[in-house]
């Protein structure tokens, strides 16, 4: 299966920006790295600050990821040759589970190389282990963790 990666138009980039950033806080709180009356507005400008010029940030690449002319999920990459990174890669809900993430993952890949990127990264939520499985059997290797425990 083949994706084909397109840019995000305005409007498509303000429903994902309004989006990521609500699941962004979800993800920390259920992670334990944000406090959930916190989640949203550390979301919101961590989300800023990455992309101070919102879909127009240089060097980075809001895409959508279409299979046989159907939106099927979302790539932000950032290109900062010799290197990239994932920011964001989501399969919408009806095509998970179909090759859709490994399909994007590798458009994304192939897309960082054609504009000088010589290395990919990522960072996944350690309970996301569906991504974790997809990333190694992607040949990524884990190169930081970090742990934490809730006290009694």
């Amino acid at each position: 299966m083949t994706v084909e990666l397109r840019t995000m138009s305005e409007a498509e980039f303000a429903a994902y920006r309004d989006y990521a950033i609500a699941e962004y806080a979800k993800d920390n709180v259920r992670a334990g790295t944000m406090l959930s009356a916190e989640a949203p507005e550390a979301a919101k400008r961590q989300f800023e600050e990455l992309l101070p010029d919102g879909a127009a940030t240089e060097g980075n690449h809001l895409l959508l990821a279409e299979h046989d002319g159907e939106r099927v999920g979302i790539l932000w990459l950032q290109i900062r040759a010799p290197k990239a990174f994932v920011y964001d890669i989501e399969v919408d809900e009806p095509g998970r589970g179909r090759g859709h993430g490994r399909a994007i993952m590798l458009a994304g890949q192939a897309f960082a190389h054609e504009r000088g990127a010589a290395s990919i990264g990522l960072h996944v939520f350690a309970d996301n282990s569906a991504a974790v499985r997809l990333y190694e059997m992607l040949g990524y290797d884990v190169v930081s963790q970090k742990m934490s425990r809730t006290l009694p």
